[in-house]
C-alpha cells in the first residue's frame, strides 16, 4: 500500500456519492484543500492563532470533511484535537497532537492535490 493510498482514498469520495461527474468531485476536493490549508496555516502560527473552543468547532467540521473526502487517518487524529479540546486537556498535549496533524495534514493535502491534478486528465 502507497503512503498516497495510506492518507487518501480517491476512490471513496465518488463510491460514496455514488458520483463519476468529475467537476463535482473536483468541486469537492478543491474546498477541502481550501479548508486544510486554512487549519493547517492556524496551527502552525507562532502565537496561538485559535481559541480552545474555535480548534475544536474546526477540527470537527475538518474532521468531517477528512472522512467525506477519503481521509481517515487525519479524521482520527482531527477527533482526537475535538475531544482534547472539549476537555481542556493541557496546552502540552494539544500541541504535541497538533504537531503530528500538520505532518499528515501535509501529506494528506499533497495526495489530494496530486490526485485533483492528474485524475480530472483521463
Amino acid at each position: 500500500m502507497s503512503t498516497q493510498r495510506s492518507v487518501f482514498d480517491s476512490d471513496h469520495l465518488p463510491r460514496s456519492l455514488e458520483l463519476e461527474d468529475w467537476e463535482v468531485l473536483a468541486d469537492f476536493y478543491t474546498t477541502f484543500l481550501r479548508q486544510l490549508e486554512e487549519f493547517l496555516k492556524q496551527a502552525q502560527a507562532t502565537a496561538p492563532a485559535m481559541e480552545l473552543e474555535e480548534q475544536r468547532h474546526h477540527a470537527h467540521k475538518l474532521g468531517s470533511s477528512c472522512r467525506t473526502v477519503g481521509a481517515p487517518a487525519l479524521a482520527t487524529l482531527l477527533e482526537e484535537l475535538e475531544n482534547l479540546c472539549r476537555c481542556a486537556a493541557d496546552t502540552d498535549t494539544r500541541s504535541r497532537l497538533l504537531t503530528e496533524i500538520v505532518g499528515l495534514g501535509a501529506d494528506t493535502h499533497r495526495a489530494v492535490a496530486s490526485h485533483l491534478s492528474t485524475a480530472g486528465r483521463g
